[in-house]
């Protein structure tokens, strides 16, 4: 199953130990209803606790699925279900997603992954997976396939050790079988310096194998890690959040008994924090499951993953090779849970064939050879410097733009950290305060990543290569994050309410700004009469009779830096374009729940200049991009408003999507033009020597 329709439920705690339900089909349908908990119900409760001591078999699984079943699906609830199936088409599943806030931590904690369909069975291993969602506001990037998959596989051989080096194995033994499409890191004894160590060299998944649960106070989750001497370590949710937060993991995978559960605060149990801290998605286990089962997960999960599967997809392939194992009356394949906030739940995408890459591999390594040679030959006859020297302005220029290119770069990715990693969930968190004091936990996560954001562009302002004037806001930056600071000290909602305003007056100007000097730094950059003067300079070698493999190795230089030249130029274009649609896209974004006016006014308008890019595209997303397009413009004749919503939500996160790419493709052009520079400056040193 490659595509699934979503079926969102969203839980809220009502009165008198009420929970009142609604329920979202893909098509835009509709339904409220009311969830009874079976706290009441002694067979229920029995059952359950039998699950928590994996004491069970098929029918008693069906019975408890069952009773979930006929809980969570009550009247125009399962009215909206049952049309929702119906209307699938013969590729898709039904994702069931379950939005339940901290409010609602009692309805959160049932085993809702051993749902039973009395027609159809067991969803969790059908085509119906079962999503814990936790949106959060930012947007989750998906990244082409990086294979290979780079997996930080760890563990903490805690008490009972034997225990964790048989899961350890086993996972490794899963692993290794996939060959090529991973590339697995083991660490066997993992302290927190040690994960905080490897987080920097970059990983796209980190399983984790031990033991984990929660505090003392039976409210705060924790895996235990070992400390130096190998004695056990508690890490706490906070912290591991704080660890992970802007390591660019894209999947963290907790083979540890209670991860999974929650505690009466989800932002204090394991998985919700990590999400929190802007994991896109964390498969989390409710219970212990024996090792022949985890083998078999770990095995076809990652098989899936590697092959570019939905997150969700994934785990359904590990919980059907673990009933294979196991037994279908056995509990062990409904022990793993997902908690996301990817909203169709793909991590990666399948590889795609590009036209050209953005930056030829090797190209920096040739221009800067070619480079060399150029200094050799100077420094080797007279004759080359008179040659070179009427380019010289071209070097200086080249050389000192490109400097001022890639911090413009750095100050445009800081100032989207800070929107999306610091202000946006600021806003969020901050509507459940003075109610919620917990939120305060997740306020002194943020002002972490605020002052590397500070610590960063205070490094730019030092390297002096931008304008004192043009930098100035970063004073306001710096001032809402000592405010941020004092209000997690004091509890102060008022000097947060101003932290956060300072952010905003930052986040309402310099972005703009900051996108357009960027743009115009690029196309000030001298490339273009550098590559042609160098071009010169070629020709004459050649008839001067200089060394032939010295001259070519120059000429590979030259033709690397003209590509480099046409690529950034090709990208900039590319980025403005995005850039203007994007802007277009989130304001229509603001409005759409409440009135589809603004979509039905702009629609028109936006389509015309997005069709051009999706139309020169052969990759994949560029006909995934059309097909959306044309369904919210069938959507709008046919004055479908909800289906309109629901299309515009689709193209507007493929369209998200592409900035996002030619975002990162940009600033890796700019990380190759800082490379650049070193060579361009030791030529215009032997000019000058």
């Amino acid at each position: 199953m490659k595509s699934y329709a979503d079926f969102e439920i969203t839980v809220t705690a009502g009165d008198h130990g009420r929970f009142l339900l609604k329920a979202r089909g893909p098509r835009g349908e509709e339904g409220d209803g009311e969830l009874r908990l079976p706290d009441d119900d002694p067979q229920i409760q029995a059952l359950l606790a039998r699950l928590r001591m994996l004491d069970v078999d098929e029918a008693a699984l069906v019975l408890l699925g069952r009773a979930l079943f006929d809980a969570l699906f009550t009247g125009a609830v399962r009215d909206v279900y049952v049309r929702s199936r119906g209307a699938l088409g013969t590729d898709e599943g039904l994702r069931l997603r379950l939005n339940i806030p901290s409010s609602a931590a009692a309805a959160g904690a049932l085993p809702w992954e051993f749902l039973y369909d009395p027609d159809r069975g067991p969803l969790a291993l059908l085509d119906a997976p079962i999503v814990r969602h936790l949106p959060q506001p930012d947007r989750v990037p998906v990244l082409a396939a990086p294979l290979p998959l780079r997996v930080l596989l760890t563990a903490a051989q805690t008490p009972p050790p034997a225990e964790v080096e048989r899961e350890l194995a086993a996972v490794h033994a899963a692993l290794e079988r996939l060959g090529t499409r991973v590339q697995v890191t083991v660490e066997p004894h993992l302290t927190a310096a040690v994960l905080q160590e490897r987080l920097r060299e970059g990983y796209h998944i980190w399983h984790f194998v031990g033991h984990g649960g929660f505090a003392a106070d039976g409210a705060t989750g924790r895996l235990l890690f070992e400390d130096e001497i190998g004695d056990p370590e508690p890490i706490s949710s906070l912290q591991l959040g704080i660890m992970l937060d802007r390591a660019n993991v894209r999947l963290v995978v907790l083979d540890a008994c209670s991860t999974g559960q929650l505690a009466l605060d989800p932002a204090r149990s394991i998985a919700p924090a990590l999400v929190r801290a802007q994991i896109p998605a964390v498969v989390a286990m409710q219970f212990q499951v024996p090792e022949e089962a985890t083998r078999a997960f770990a095995g076809a999960f990652y098989r899936a993953l590697a092959d570019a599967f939905p997150i969700d997809f994934c785990v359904t392939e590990g919980r059907r090779a673990v009933m294979n194992v196991a037994g279908l009356g056995r509990a062990d394949w409904g022990v793993p849970v997902i908690y996301t906030r990817a909203e169709d739940g793909r991590l990666f995408e399948p590889p795609v064939a590009r036209a050209a890459p953005v930056v030829a591999p090797g190209a920096t390594q040739s221009i800067g050879a070619g480079m060399q040679m150029l200094g050799d030959l100077i420094e080797a006859g007279s004759d080359v410097r008179e040659a070179v020297i009427a380019f010289r302005a071209d070097f200086q220029a080249a050389a000192a733009q490109i400097d001022i290119l890639a911090d413009y770069k750095d100050v445009h990715d800081q100032l989207h950290s800070l929107q999306f990693h610091c202000y946006n969930p600021i806003i969020t968190d901050m509507r459940r305060l003075p109610d919620d004091d917990l939120t305060w936990d997740a306020m002194a996560n943020y002002d972490v990543t605020l002052q590397g954001i500070v610590e960063d562009l205070r490094r730019v302002i030092e390297r002096g290569k931008l304008a004192a004037s043009e930098l100035a806001w970063v004073a306001d930056v710096s001032n809402a994050e000592a405010e941020l600071a004092a209000a997690i000290e004091a509890l102060d909602v008022k000097r947060l309410k101003q932290a956060s305003r300072l952010l905003n007056r930052v986040l309402t100007s310099q972005p703009t700004v900051i996108n357009a000097r960027l743009n115009a730094a690029a196309r000030a950059l001298r490339l273009t009469a550098l590559v042609q003067g160098m071009a010169a300079v070629r020709s004459w070698l050649g008839g001067a009779g200089y060394d032939a493999a010295r001259i070519n190795q120059f000429e590979l230089g030259v033709a690397a830096l003209a590509t480099l030249s046409t690529g950034l130029t090709e990208l900039v274009n590319e980025h403005d374009r995005w850039q203007i649609i994007d802007l277009d896209l989130r304001r229509i974004e603001q409005f759409i729940d409440q009135d589809i006016t603004e979509l039905e006014l702009s629609w028109p308008d936006i389509n015309e200049r997005v069709a051009p890019l999706y139309l020169e595209s052969s990759e994949a997303w560029g006909a995934a991009l059309k097909n959306d397009a044309e369904k919210v413009t069938a959507a709008l004749d046919s004055g479908d408003q909800a289906r309109a919503r629901q299309f515009f939500r689709r193209f507007r996160r493929q369209a998200g999507e592409r900035f996002f790419r030619v975002d990162i493709d940009l600033k890796r052009m700019c990380d190759e033009l800082r490379k650049v520079g070193d060579p361009l400056a030791s030529v215009l040193k032997v000019l000058t020597s």
